[in-house]
């Protein structure tokens, strides 16, 4: 009897101990799980295990984010797996922004994937924004894209363009900056087959818009354009007069080339005349220099005497003297001539 009580005993502190391990162990486990995020997804009726948890918890991932963006997956009834929400955040994404983005195109009709909502996402970092432009249009300003119409006026047209984004074109078509240049070109050929530039101020939608085709414009781009239309027209430069005052500037440049040119001859005829004067004087003044020679050697030779020299120096100083005689004559009666 003692030792079936004995046996018994031993196998109940066998059983309390194994129990109590058992205890001890998942109490200690759950210290380790964010029970927070755990029953969250309890609460909101979906369930994710504590191990898949604990595993996001160990590898240092933002476990509140993941199970928030799921479970608002889960309640909008959009179709998601946990495993992509966590690519998504380990790739560098928001996930909640991608749930929010796929609840809105759910709800507006837009279909679109998780692999290209998380794609956009990834790129733009934008993407409910985007979901959101692809469902209401934006209004983009194009301003004041300059053309020259055929009578030669420049007409200076401002647009508004009204787009949505296209979401499945989002990463492979065209930016804005291209389309911008594409709208901008077809308008200013629209300007140039304009005869007369009073047609575009009167009807500029029907000269500027009439033969775009939208469908065109947007073949390549990530946008849809809805519509266009010109607000603006201003004529820019008058080309006619340009062109009016540049002929006068190069008549002006050509005259005052012509009369630089006329006024050079002028200098250089004066330069030569001045050269020919010093040349004749020159010359006098080496013949006066050799007049002494000259009479040195007819003095020496006999053929002029001394006193025929003293004579021809007399002779000299007479004339020079009834020179200054008559030239003081001369300044005498200029200045009584002054006087009266």
């Amino acid at each position: 009897m003692n030792l079936s009580l004995l046996n018994i005993s031993v196998a109940g502190i066998v059983l309390l101990s194994i129990l109590g391990a058992l205890i001890v162990g998942v109490v200690v486990y759950f210290c380790f799980v964010p029970l927070k995020s755990y029953f969250t997804a309890i609460v909101s009726g979906t369930y994710i295990t504590s191990f898949k948890l604990l595993s996001l918890k160990n590898r240092k991932l933002d476990v509140k984010t993941i199970v928030d963006a799921f479970v608002m997956a889960k309640k909008a009834k959009i179709k998601v797996k946990l495993n992509q929400i966590e690519n998504i955040y380990t790739a560098g994404g928001d996930a909640q922004e991608v749930v929010k983005a796929l609840i809105f195109a759910k709800n507006s009709n837009v279909n679109i994937t998780i692999e290209l909502a998380t794609a956009i996402e990834l790129s733009s970092h934008n993407v409910y924004n985007l979901v959101q432009e692809s469902v209401l249009s934006r209004v983009e300003k194009i301003e004041e894209i300059s053309g020259v119409t055929q009578d030669n006026y420049e007409i200076l047209a401002s647009v508004n363009v009204s787009l949505k984004t296209k979401l499945d074109s989002y990463l492979t078509g065209t930016g804005l900056e291209e389309l911008r240049g594409v709208i901008g070109a077809w308008i200013m050929e629209n300007i140039s087959k304009q005869a007369d530039h009073r047609s575009v101020l009167k009807e500029p939608n029907q000269s500027l818009l009439s033969n775009i085709d939208l469908r065109v414009i947007a073949q390549k781009s990530m946008y849809e354009v809805i519509d266009i239309n010109v607000f603006e027209v201003k004529i820019g430069r008058d080309l006619n007069m340009e062109r009016e005052i540049k002929a006068a500037e190069k008549e002006k440049i050509y005259a005052e080339i012509q009369a630089e040119r006329l006024k050079n001859a002028e200098e250089i005829k004066e330069i030569k005349m001045r050269a020919q004067t010093e040349e004749m004087k020159s010359a006098v003044l080496q013949a006066e220099a050799e007049v002494p020679l000259a009479l040195s050697e007819a003095i020496k030779e006999g053929r002029f005497s001394v006193m025929d020299y003293y004579k021809l120096m007399n002779l000299q100083a007479d004339t020079a003297l009834r020179r200054a005689f008559v030239t003081d004559g001369k300044k005498e009666e200029d200045d009584e001539g002054d006087d009266f």
